[in-house]
């Protein structure tokens, strides 16, 4: 559990590392953006069988760009999703 500074309402997210805020789109004590938990969710419905990397990849795409437009890495995710060309669609 992340702890703040007094006055901070943001803390560095676990996956990309780059500062962000409780959304209400991430579970309470995540510790991850809104994206990388976006993220983080369709690789569980891809790997138990629910959709296909093809059924998300346009989604994927999206999320990755934001990721760097925000500052944020992409490393975990081009480790997860290798032929996602780093967040360009």
């Amino acid at each position: 559990m992340r702890h703040f500074r007094r006055g901070s309402s943001t803390y560095l997210c676990a996956v990309c590392g780059r500062r962000t805020r409780e959304t209400g789109v991430q579970s309470m004590g995540n510790d991850t953006c809104p994206q990388c938990y976006e993220l983080a969710g369709i690789e569980n419905e891809i790997s138990d069988g629910h959709c296909s990397l093809e059924d998300r990849r346009a989604t994927i795409a999206g999320l990755l760009v934001e990721i760097a437009a925000k500052g944020g890495s992409l490393t975990e995710w081009q480790t997860t999703f290798p032929d996602m060309g780093g967040g360009r669609p």
